[in-house]
C-alpha cells in the first residue's frame, strides 16, 4: 500500500480541520437563530395582545403580604377583570400602586393572552408614634396607620415633646421625630438584637435617651453617637457579668465617643468601660 506524501498528509489535516471548524460554526448559528426565533416569537405574542382587542384580562394573579386585601389592591391598582389587554398600563398601575403607604415596591406584569400579574412588596412598622395618633414607622422612614392592628403593641415607641402634624406616608425631614427614627433604623441595621430589646427611644428638651427591657436599663446617648457604642452595649448586654452589676436605678451612658459609662447608685462607684 503506497504511502501518501507528507504533503498529502498535512492538506488532509487541514481540510478535517475545516470541517470541525464549520460544523462548529453551523452549530453556533443554529443556536443563536433558535434563541432569536424565542425572543422574536414571544415579543410578537405579546405585542399581538397588546393590539388584539378581543383578547381580555380574566385573571389577575395578586401576590402581597397580609395588611392589603385582594380587593383593596383592585381599588388602590384601578385593575378590573375583562377589559382589553391593552388598557392595563404596567408603570401606570405601579405609580398608582405605590401612592400607598403600606406597598413598599410592586412589579406588574402582562402574561398573554388574559393574564395580569401583581407582586406587592409591603413595609411592616418597626415601632410606634408615641403621640396618640395610632401610627406606626417602617424601615425606610414611612408612616403607617397602626390603629386595630394586633402586632402594635409588641413595638417600641419612638418620643419626643415637640407637636407636629403627621400622617400616613413618608417622614417629613422637618419632623422632630425623624431624627429618633433614623437612629433606631440604623440600630435595627448594625444590632438588631439591641433593638429588639429596646422598649424606646426619646429625645426631650435636646436629651437623648433609650430604655431596655432585659435587663431594664435607662442608656443615655448622643444624637451622633458612634456604632461602636452602640454595638460595645449590645456586647455588653449579653454578658452575665455585666448584669450581674446592675440595678433598677443603673443608668449606661453612651455620650462619649469610644467608651461605655454604667453609673450605678451609692455605694456602687461608677465604672467606665473604653470600647
Amino acid at each position: 500500500m503506497q504511502t501518501p506524501s507528507p504533503s498529502k498528509l498535512k492538506q488532509r489535516k487541514r481540510r478535517t480541520r475545516m470541517k470541525v471548524a464549520l460544523w462548529i460554526i453551523a452549530v453556533c448559528c443554529v443556536v443563536v437563530l433558535a434563541i432569536v426565533a424565542n425572543r422574536l416569537m414571544r415579543q410578537g405574542v405579546v405585542e399581538l395582545a397588546m393590539r388584539t382587542p378581543t383578547w381580555t384580562c380574566t385573571n389577575i394573579q395578586i401576590v402581597a403580604g397580609v395588611e392589603l386585601s385582594r380587593d383593596s389592591i383592585f381599588t388602590l391598582s384601578g385593575c378590573e377583570l375583562n377589559r382589553p389587554m391593552a388598557s392595563y398600563a404596567t408603570k401606570a398601575i405601579e405609580e398608582r400602586l405605590l401612592l400607598s403607604p403600606w406597598i413598599q415596591s410592586a412589579e406588574i406584569v402582562r402574561r398573554p393572552p388574559n393574564r395580569l400579574d401583581i407582586r406587592i412588596v409591603e413595609r411592616k412598622g418597626m415601632a410606634i408614634v408615641r403621640d396618640g395618633a395610632d401610627l406606626a414607622v417602617s424601615e425606610d422612614l414611612v408612616l403607617l396607620p397602626a390603629e386595630g392592628k394586633p402586632w402594635k403593641n409588641s413595638l417600641p415607641w419612638l418620643s419626643v415633646n415637640l407637636p407636629f402634624a403627621r400622617q400616613a406616608g413618608p417622614m417629613s425631614e422637618r419632623d422632630p421625630l425623624f431624627p429618633v427614627a433614623k437612629e433606631f433604623a440604623h440600630v435595627k441595621q448594625i444590632a438588631p438584637e439591641l433593638a429588639d430589646n429596646i422598649a424606646e427611644i426619646y429625645r426631650v428638651d435636646g436629651n437623648w435617651g433609650a430604655v431596655t427591657m432585659n435587663p431594664v436599663l435607662s442608656v443615655t446617648i448622643a444624637a451622633n453617637i458612634a456604632n461602636e457604642n452602640w454595638l460595645a452595649l449590645d456586647k455588653l448586654m449579653r454578658e452575665t457579668s455585666f448584669q450581674d452589676r446592675l440595678d433598677s436605678n443603673a443608668v449606661v451612658d453612651l455620650r462619649l465617643p469610644g467608651f461605655v459609662t454604667l453609673q450605678l447608685p451609692a455605694p456602687q462607684a461608677e465604672e467606665t468601660q473604653q470600647l
